[in-house]
């Protein structure tokens, strides 16, 4: 296996393993994703995939507000 498809299956692994823990309403997911699609990001500028790069970045952002939203008290977000 060469480093780009380890690079690869470890990115695919945290998203799902982020899936999983959002499913279950943790915090930490965020983290998962932020490093998943940091990783995939690079894949993909690296590949010249420029959509898949730009995706990849727009999710970086939504889970960084992700992080932000889910870490202010409940009557916060309920109060905006």
């Amino acid at each position: 296996m060469n480093p780009y498809e380890i690079i690869g299956t470890v990115s695919m692994i945290l998203a799902v393993a982020g899936v999983w823990l959002n499913n279950r309403k943790l915090r930490s997911c965020f983290y998962l994703w932020l490093v998943s699609n940091s990783l995939s990001a690079i894949l993909h500028g690296q590949a010249g995939m420029w959509s898949l790069l730009i995706r990849d970045m727009i999710f970086f952002g939504l889970a960084i507000e992700g992080l932000n939203k889910w870490g202010k008290k409940k009557t916060e977000r309920e109060n905006p």
